[in-house]
C-alpha cells in the first residue's frame, strides 16, 4: 500500500518541520529531593507546571524536566510526600529546585502505596507496567502465567496435549507481538509460542507492555504490540531469594538466585530454576491426559559493570525441557492400537551482551552496543509424526543518541541493527531449512516540549530473502492540562511467519499440514511472502484523586491492518491445515477501557472491559478469527494490612464465546459447537509476611469449571477425525497452591 506509506511519510515529515520552527527558548532544570536533611538526589515522575497550566511535565528518570516558553512566569513543583515549591522564573532558564519530605506529626502514621500496576505517565508510547508486587498476586510460575491481572495481554492454551500456551494482543495471535527481553530479540523465531514457559516468574522483575507499534530502534517486528521483560539484574535490592511452590495437580517448583558484590563497580547474580509434575491427570475419562507431565531446569548467569563513563551487562543462559504427554499408560498397556503420544525435547542455550559509552558533561549523549545470540535444538513427536528443529539466531545493534543542536527539545537516536537466522526444521521428512538474514539502519527524531512530545521515525532494512523494505512509525503525547493524557500512534510492521513452530497446537490432531507456496521453497521462508501491516490508535488517560485516594480511567481502540498474511485456515477441512497467502481482507479492531481506583488505605480495585472484532479472508469466506473471544473483563480487588502483613487478592476474568473452526463435514458424533459458550474464572491468593519470609497460598479456577469435550475422536486417535485442537476453555479446572518466598536484604550483605 504505497499511499499508507506516502501518507504516514509525509506526516512525519510535515510534524518535524513543524516542531523544528518552535520557539528557540525554554525553561529547563532538575528537581531534587531531599529525606529529613537527608543527601539530595534526583527526583524523577515529580509534577512540573506553569501556574496558569499553560504547560505541563513530568521530571525524567534524571530529575530533569522542559517548559516551553510563554504563559505564566510561576513554575510549581510538586510530588507525593514531599512540600510543593514555587518558583519565579524571572531571568533563569536552568532552575535547581529541591523539595524536602514533608512534616509528619508524631501521631499520625502516613502511608503511600506504591501502584503495582500501572500506566507510566512519561512514555510517549502508551505503556502499561506490571511490577514484581502485582506478579506475586498469582501463582506467576512463568511468563505465560503473568499476565492473569492484565486484560490487555490474554494467554491462551493452544491444545489439549501439548500444554503450549500463547499470548492475545488487539485481537491478534501473540506471534504479532514483539517479546523483548530488557530491549534484545527474546521470544522470536522457533520459540514465539513455546518460549513463554521458559522465563520463570520468579526471575521477573518488570514487564512492560506497549501497544501498537513500537519504536524503529527496536527492530520491524512489532505490529500488534512490544512486551518488554526486565528481568533481575546486579545490583539488585535483595541479596539472595528462595522460592518454593506446589500444587494439588502435582507440579512443584523451586527458584532461587544469588547475587555477589565484587568490589564497587562489578555484580554478579546466578538464577536457578526447576520444575516437575508427574500427576497423568484425566478427570474427564476420555483416556487422555489433562496436561502433560514436564521436567525443566533453567540456570543463568549474569554480570555487571558500572563504572564513571562505562556500563556493561553480559550472560549466560541454559535451559533443557522434555513434557510427556498423550493417551495415559493405562490405556495403552490394555490397547496398543489406540495409543497416541506426544513427547517434547528442547535444549537450548543463550548468551548476551551490553555495552554504554556515557559522555560526560552530555546527559543524554551515549553509545551502545548490544546483542545476543540462541543455540536451540527440538525433537517433538505428535503421534507417529515427528518434528526436528535446529536454530540457531544471532543478533547486533548499535544505538548513538544525542540532542540537537544542544536544544534539549530536540534529540535522535540513530544505528544499525543485523539479524540472522539459521533455521533448519524437518517434519514428516519434508525440510523446510533456510538462512534468512536482516540488515537494516534506523533515524528517530523526538521532539518533546511541556505539553506535547513527538516521535517519529523510520528504518531502511534490506532482507537477503526478500530484498528492501521501509517501515516508518509515528507517536504523540499530548499532556491536556495536570491530568488529562492523550496519545496517538501509527506505523508498519513485518514479519517472517514460522508456520511450523508456531502452529505445533494445531498439528495435535490428524489434519495434515498443506502450504500453498507462491514463492520458491529455497528462496524464501516455506516458498510464502513476508507479512506486512499497518496498525493505528491511541487513547485518553484521566488520573485523578478521589480525596486522598489516587485513581485513573483510561480508554483506547487500536486498529490492524493486513497488507500480506500468512493465513492459518483451519476452516477449509477439519482434515486439514491450509496455510497460504492472504488473497483478501484482513482486519482487527480492539478497544479498551479501564478503571483503576484506590479505596481507603487498604483496597484497591481495578475494572477492565475489552471488545474486539477480528476478521480474516479465508477460503471459505471473511470470518471472525477462530478462537479470539468479542468480549473480555477483568475485575481485580487487593487489600493488604498495615505494614503488609497480610495481603488478599481477588481476579475474575470473563471470557465472551468464541467462533470455533467448522467442523460440519465431519460426522455428527465428530462435529463441534460453532461458538464457544461465556464463562468466568475466578483466582484468589492469601499472603503473610513474616519479617523476610512470605507464605502463600491460593486457588485458580475456584468453582472448577472446564472444557468437558476436549478431544474429537478420542477414542480412535488413529483415525482421521482425531483432532485436540479444538479448545475454547480450561482443561485441568480447580487448582489450589502453597508456597514460600524467603529472601535477605542488600543490606545484609
Amino acid at each position: 500500500m504505497r499511499i499508507k506509506e506516502t501518507l504516514l511519510a509525509g506526516a512525519i515529515i510535515l510534524v518535524s518541520a513543524t516542531g523544528l520552527s518552535a520557539q528557540s527558548s525554554a525553561v529547563s532544570g532538575t528537581v531534587f529531593q531531599s529525606n529529613n536533611g537527608g543527601p539530595v538526589s534526583p527526583l524523577p515522575g515529580a509534577a512540573v507546571y506553569r501556574s496558569d497550566f499553560s504547560a505541563t511535565t513530568q521530571t525524567d528518570l534524571k530529575g530533569r524536566f522542559e517548559l516551553p516558553a510563554g504563559g505564566s512566569d510561576t513554575v510549581i513543583v510538586s510530588f507525593v510526600g514531599f512540600n510543593a515549591d514555587t518558583v519565579i522564573v524571572g531571568s533563569k532558564q536552568d532552575l535547581q529546585i529541591t523539595l524536602f519530605a514533608g512534616t509528619v506529626l508524631n501521631t499520625v502514621e502516613v502511608e503511600a502505596a506504591k501502584e503495582s500496576y500501572f500506566i507510566s505517565r512519561l512514555d510517549p508510547i502508551k505503556t502499561e507496567v506490571v511490577t514484581r508486587d502485582e506478579l506475586h498476586k498469582a501463582a506467576c510460575c512463568n511468563l505465560s502465567e503473568s499476565f492473569e491481572t492484565s486484560n490487555t495481554v490474554s494467554a491462551v492454551t493452544t491444545d489439549a496435549v501439548t500444554g503450549n500456551r500463547q499470548i492475545e494482543m488487539l485481537g491478534l495471535s501473540g506471534v504479532y507481538t514483539q517479546i523483548q527481553r530488557e530491549n534484545l530479540p527474546q521470544l522470536r523465531g522457533l520459540i514465539t509460542h513455546s518460549g513463554l514457559s521458559q522465563i520463570p516468574g520468579t526471575w521477573i522483575e518488570k514487564i512492560r507492555i506497549g501497544k501498537g507499534v513500537g519504536s524503529v530502534v527496536n527492530g520491524f517486528e512489532s505490529i500488534s504490540g512490544q512486551i518488554d521483560i526486565q528481568l533481575r539484574a546486579p545490583f539488585g535490592p535483595e541479596k539472595m531469594q528462595l522460592n518454593a511452590y506446589s500444587n494439588m495437580r502435582g507440579r512443584n517448583e523451586l527458584n532461587f538466585f544469588r547475587d555477589i558484590r565484587i568490589g564497587k563497580k562489578w555484580s554478579t547474580l546466578t538464577m536457578l530454576h526447576g520444575s516437575f509434575m508427574n500427576a497423568s491427570w484425566d478427570r474427564n475419562g476420555d483416556g487422555f491426559m489433562d496436561n502433560p507431565d514436564s521436567r525443566q531446569w533453567n540456570a543463568e548467569n549474569r554480570w555487571q559493570f558500572i563504572g564513571k563513563r562505562m556500563e556493561a551487562q553480559f550472560g549466560f543462559h541454559a535451559l533443557q525441557e522434555e513434557k510427556t504427554s498423550g493417551t495415559t499408560a493405562a490405556l495403552n498397556m490394555s490397547d496398543a492400537s489406540k495409543s497416541w503420544i506426544y513427547n517434547n525435547e528442547v535444549s537450548r542455550g543463550d548468551a548476551f551482551f551490553k555495552l554504554g559509552i556515557l559522555y560526560p558533561g552530555h546527559e543524554f549523549k551515549s553509545l551502545a552496543v548490544l546483542g545476543n545470540g540462541f543455540l536451540y535444538r527440538q525433537n517433538t513427536n505428535l503421534g507417529n509424526r515427528q518434528y526436528l528443529a535446529d536454530w540457531q539466531s544471532l543478533s547486533t545493534q548499535i544505538i548513538y543518541q544525542n540532542y540537537i543542536a544542544s536544544d534539549s527539545r530536540f534529540s535522535f537516536k540513530t544505528g544499525i541493527n543485523v539479524l540472522y537466522d539459521a533455521v533448519n526444521e524437518i517434519f514428516d521428512a519434508n525440510d523446510f531449512g533456510r538462512r534468512e538474514s536482516n540488515i537494516g539502519g534506523y533515524f528517530e527524531h523526538t521532539f518533546k516540549t511541556g505539553i506535547f512530545t513527538l516521535i517519529n521515525g523510520f528504518r531502511l532494512d534490506y532482507n537477503n530473502l526478500y530484498g528492501w523494505f521501509f517501515i516508518p512509525r509515528l507517536h504523540a503525547k499530548f499532556d491536556l492540562g495536570e491530568h488529562f493524557t492523550f496519545r496517538l500512534a501509527g506505523g508498519k510492521g513485518r514479519r517472517t511467519a514460522n508456520v511450523i513452530s508456531e502452529n505445533t497446537g494445531y498439528l495435535a490432531s490428524s489434519r495434515q499440514l498443506q502450504i500453498e507456496s507462491t514463492q520458491n521453497l529455497k528462496s524464501s521462508a516455506y516458498g510464502l511472502l513476508p507479512e506486512l501491516a499497518w496498525n493505528y490508535g491511541g487513547g485518553l488517560v484521566y488520573q485523578y484523586k478521589w480525596g486522598r485516594r489516587e485513581g485513573s480511567l483510561s480508554a483506547d481502540a487500536w486498529y490492524t491492518s493486513f497488507d500480506r498474511q500468512t493465513v492459518v485456515d483451519l476452516d477449509y477441512s477439519p482434515q486439514k491445515l491450509l496455510i497460504y497467502n492472504l488473497d483478501g481482507a484482513s482486519t482487527a479492531l480492539s478497544s479498551q477501557f479501564d478503571w483503576t481506583q484506590a479505596a481507603g488505605r487498604a483496597f484497591t480495585l481495578r475494572l477492565s472491559y475489552k471488545y474486539t472484532q477480528s476478521k480474516t479472508q479465508f477460503k471459505t469466506g471473511n470470518l471472525f478469527r477462530p478462537f479470539v473471544p468479542f468480549h473480555r473483563a477483568l475485575f481485580n480487588l487487593g487489600w493488604k494490612a498495615r505494614k503488609d502483613k497480610w495481603l488478599a487478592d481477588l481476579t475474575i476474568n470473563y471470557q465472551g464465546e468464541k467462533r470455533l473452526p467448522g467442523s460440519s463435514s465431519n460426522p455428527a458424533e465428530y462435529q463441534m459447537r460453532r461458538r464457544s459458550p461465556d464463562f468466568a474464572l475466578i483466582n484468589m491468593q492469601l499472603t503473610r509476611n513474616i519479617k523476610n519470609v512470605a507464605l502463600y497460598a491460593g486457588v485458580e479456577n475456584l468453582f472448577d469449571f472446564r472444557q468437558l469435550t476436549q478431544i474429537v475422536a478420542a477414542e480412535n486417535p488413529q483415525s482421521i477425525w482425531f483432532d485436540a485442537s479444538y479448545i475454547w476453555g480450561p482443561t485441568l479446572g480447580r487448582v489450589i497452591y502453597v508456597g514460600m518466598r524467603w529472601q535477605l536484604d542488600a543490606g545484609l550483605r
